[in-house]
């Protein structure tokens, strides 16, 4: 036996294989124990066993019956499209999700009161075979968060696509997203990577994906991801890229839709509350960047740092954490406050921040001086930034 070879195998198959089959990679580690002369190996194993799938009970399927995949429900994912003033784009987006080489899934476009030529477009789809429902309202929202509560609602499948309206996909997207949920039926949510394109579809420099494009597939449980990943930033930042469970999504706390600029983030940490998630490491989807897009406006006009405060604030109240953790959020949201009020001008917003920093945060100018000792003296493990890559 080759011992080298036969461990990576193992190693390998910890992250890949479904929770279900525990009982038979821990049988594989044993024999691999009894088998071979370095022991140090075997323990190594053992470790990773334990650290993977020992740790974490909540790893366990939600009640949600086995997906029998040979014989798969009509439809399997429900597409949904919610556009406002995207017409330039529209063609592309639809088309590739037309185009997928999934097909087992219906498409459901919203239009929120655009007021350009999107509803015309999006006519021209209406008689194709795939799409389920195309809803025109009368008056626009302004919240893509109620349209995606509206696309859930006419749903028929299992599994929920938003596919943003500007963005588009690599037409294996669907393909490889449901390879995970067949991997791991018990996970919440799958996520890809993103390209960052402008509006005339070259690829941006900038990547938001801490991790080396390698095709691994990575399977973490939910509240690990959101300590280590998404209260320092959404680190879900493009609801595109993700494919998610219907029945999770309807049991989640709502109040997310009131948060016009960050109501994601905070929607991606409830999801993450109920379960496990999957991380591909492929860039699938393409986010594309222009200066309508809601978070560019946000962040042009610091209002969106008021947002951001009430999503932490809701993690700290839902998550369970350590106080050294709780106090890091604290302070780095009071530090990254200060800063960015000092290039703003509007008073008003500068005193509903600081209003909602010391009501809703519970943040306090000494908070701010503990989180600033520690990040000179480096000692970041705990502390929430992206110089935190354990998990990544």
């Amino acid at each position: 036996m080759d011992e080298q070879k036969e461990y990576r195998r193992i190693r390998k198959s910890l992250h890949l294989r479904p929770i279900l089959e525990n009982e038979q990679i821990l049988a594989e580690i044993e024999e691999f124990g009894k088998a071979c002369t370095d022991k140090r190996l075997y323990k190594s194993l053992m470790r990773k066993y334990r650290w993977h799938r020992e740790l974490h009970p909540h790893y366990l399927p939600l009640g949600c019956p086995k997906p029998e995949w040979a014989a798969r429900q009509e439809p399997l994912v429900s597409v949904i499209v919610p556009n406002y003033g995207h017409a330039p784009y529209l063609p592309e987006r639809i088309e590739c999700i037309l185009n997928q080489t999934f097909q087992n899934f219906e498409l459901i476009i919203l239009d929120d009161c655009s007021p350009d030529n999107s509803r015309e477009v999006i006519n021209r789809y209406k008689d194709h075979p795939r799409v389920a429902h195309i809803v025109f309202n009368e008056q626009n929202t302004g919240n893509t968060f109620l349209q995606w509560e509206k696309g859930v609602a006419l749903a028929r499948g299992r599994y929920i696509w938003i596919a943003e309206s500007d963005d588009y996909a690599d037409e294996t997207f669907l393909d490889s997203c449901m390879a995970m949920f067949c991997m791991h039926e018990d996970c919440v949510m799958v996520r890809t990577g993103s390209y960052q394109v402008n509006e005339r579809d070259r690829v941006l420099v900038r990547d938001w994906d801490r991790w080396r494009e390698d095709e691994t597939v990575h399977y973490y449980a939910g509240h690990d991801y959101i300590c280590h990943n998404m209260l320092h930033f959404n680190y879900v930042y493009n609801a595109s890229m993700v494919v998610f469970r219907k029945d999770v999504f309807q049991q989640i706390d709502k109040s997310y839709q009131q948060l016009r600029y960050t109501g994601d983030w905070q929607c991606w940490i409830a999801f993450l509350t109920h379960g496990p998630i999957c991380e591909y490491r492929r860039k699938l989807n393409y986010f594309r960047q222009h200066q309508n897009k809601v978070s560019v406006r946000s962040n042009n006009t610091s209002k969106g740092i008021i947002d951001q405060i009430r999503v932490l604030a809701y993690a700290i109240g839902h998550v369970k954490m350590s106080a050294f953790r709780r106090l890091m959020i604290r302070g780095e949201q009071y530090d990254l406050c200060c800063r960015r009020l000092a290039e703003t001008d509007d008073a008003q917003v500068a005193a509903d921040a600081r209003a909602a920093l010391r009501d809703m945060l519970k943040a306090k100018a000494w908070h701010r001086l503990v989180y600033r000792v520690v990040a000179v003296f480096d000692f970041l493990p705990f502390v929430p930034s992206e110089k935190n890559d354990k998990y990544q």
